[in-house]
């Protein structure tokens, strides 16, 4: 049974009531029907959600041509440039993942935990003797966007301007198409006069070949561009809910200062409850039923990711954080053969902030009521500011300066 509603998952009034508006449809319509945008279906289950992404060759990700007019893709409405391979299907999308996923497997980036980790010291050391700190800013911002510039290997003096283009793009800024396009013309400068690290992965991607040729310049900065969103905007969303949880909830931060090896589960559970993913597009290729209703070529259906790691049907007493939920599969980073190529990356990165911020400012609390969310969430739910007050500390000792000294083997595919 499916409902129709007057919806539009980029305006405001969403994103104030959408939990609401989900909890709602997944007991009673599981597909929603909008006439925004052109129309499209919203799956609201766990598990009409997994089927869909599951299938991408009826679900698919990919760009497609209509006369002069570009659709599809992986957002409503499209996105005005295409996104590396995750928009895209077939052979080529699997060729690309093929050649950048033994950058991000659990055992490379692992190997690469002691660089992250000195990077959250220095950035605690930047903040620890003030006794307070904007969340986003001094610490959401920063670690994700250092890191993915070190491991592409851009100069990391860039991280400021990189960092608030992307967070400004995510959060629907005004002028933030002209930020991108200012991002976009820098990162193609850098590429075409090879102004990169010689071991990081744009180096990589400008000497790789697929199918005995090169990717091109263009490509590999399509790709760049895909991995310094994907690499910060969700995290940055992430850090942000899990501090204001843990403020929230003093006793799962007392559990995770006593029990430091809990981080991973809390991890987890922040993933699932507070998905900084909202959702995700696909355009129907065939006939197909799902959730009890008939789809057509050509329909636009949106898995609404954070109502699926809702579904109580999937995840008992579905809206409570639980530090000893028996493990099931979210879906926050997706499924099937386009799921987060760096979720290992995004779970290494909150965990090790996590619990460098536990260890040395226990007593964090977030001013809650003075933080911002985003105003419109169609891709994905965080915070555009979030105050947040401790007990001065004293820097650990890691140089102090504009940028960190990261010393220890940087993120590189293992043998």
């Amino acid at each position: 049974m499916s409902g129709s509603r007057d919806i539009d998952h980029h305006a405001v009034a969403f994103a104030r009531d959408h939990l609401a508006i989900y909890r709602d449809a997944r007991a009673h319509c599981p597909v929603l029907r909008s006439d925004a945008h052109g129309g499209f279906a919203i799956l609201t289950r766990y598990a009409d959600n997994r089927a869909a992404l599951r299938n991408h060759d009826t679900f698919a990700s990919g760009r497609i041509r209509a006369g002069d007019r570009l659709g599809g893709g992986v957002a409503i409405p499209p996105n005005g440039l295409r996104i590396g391979m995750i928009e895209m299907d077939g052979a080529e999308a699997r060729a690309l993942r093929a050649l950048l996923q033994p950058w991000f497997t659990i055992a490379a980036v692992e190997a690469a935990a002691p660089r992250m980790a000195q990077l959250s010291a220095w950035l605690v050391d930047r903040i620890i003797a003030r006794g307070a700190c904007d969340v986003v800013e001094d610490l959401a911002k920063p670690m994700p966007s250092l890191l993915i510039l070190d491991i592409l290997g851009l100069p990391l003096d860039r991280w400021r301007d990189y960092g608030r283009v992307l967070h400004e793009a995510v959060a629907k800024s005004s002028g933030s198409i002209d930020g991108l396009r200012w991002l976009a013309s820098d990162l193609r400068a850098s590429v075409e006069r090879r102004e990169v690290h010689p071991e990081g992965l744009i180096a990589a991607m400008i000497a790789a070949e697929v199918d005995g040729r090169p990717l091109g310049d263009a490509l590999v900065c399509e790709l760049a561009m895909m991995l310094l969103f994907g690499g910060t905007d969700t995290t940055i969303a992430a850090i942000g809910h899990a501090l204001r949880h843990l403020t929230e909830h003093p006793a799962d931060r007392a559990a995770l200062v006593a029990r430091p090896a809990l981080i991973p589960a809390a991890v987890e559970e922040i993933l699932r409850l507070y998905s900084p993913s909202t959702g995700v597009a696909r355009t129907v290729t065939a006939p197909v039923e799902i959730g009890g209703e008939r789809f057509e070529p050509g329909q636009r259906v949106l898995c609404a990711i954070n109502s699926a790691n809702r579904d109580e049907e999937m995840f008992a007493d579905a809206e409570r954080f639980d530090l000893d939920r028996p493990k099931r599969p979210h879906l926050a980073f997706g499924w099937g053969v386009h799921a987060c190529l760096g979720q290992n990356l995004a779970r290494a990165d909150l965990r090790i902030l996590l619990g460098e911020l536990l260890a040395r400012m226990p007593d964090f609390a977030v001013d809650v009521a003075a933080s911002e969310r985003y105003a419109s969430i169609p891709l994905v739910n965080g915070h555009a500011r979030m105050p947040m007050r401790f007990t001065p500390g004293t820097p650990a000792g890691t140089g102090g300066g504009e940028l960190p000294i990261l010393t220890a083997p940087r993120l590189r595919p293992l043998p």
